[in-house]
């Protein structure tokens, strides 16, 4: 019961399978899998990150402001350079324009 950690390699991408502990009730906990695609972000966006405050244990939530306007909200940032994002999402470091901790 733990995650498959992808080996970071000369690529950008990769996917991952992550297992999450739901809790549908007091008494019932279910183990299910997430499918997720890990962006490494390139050192401009990880030297801003740094310096800001961590969410948590590791790992920031962010918005990912895109070229395009889109914003993509609640991110998860994992050591200030890895990107967690949808399996299906179709997003590259080109398409990034800025990354902000989400404020609530």
């Amino acid at each position: 019961m733990g995650s498959h950690v992808p080996c970071i390699a000369n690529t950008s991408i990769h996917i991952q399978t992550l297992w999450v502990w739901e809790n549908h009730s007091e008494t019932n906990t279910v183990l299910k899998t997430m499918d997720t695609k890990t962006l490494k972000l390139p050192v401009s966006f990880i030297n801003i990150l740094v310096d800001l405050p961590e969410s948590g244990m590791g790992y920031q939530i962010v918005k990912v402001i895109l070229r395009s306007g889109k914003i993509l909200h609640s991110h998860k940032v994992l050591n200030s350079e890895f990107l967690m994002l949808e399996e299906n999402a179709i997003v590259h470091v080109k398409d990034i324009e800025k990354i902000e901790l989400e404020t609530n």
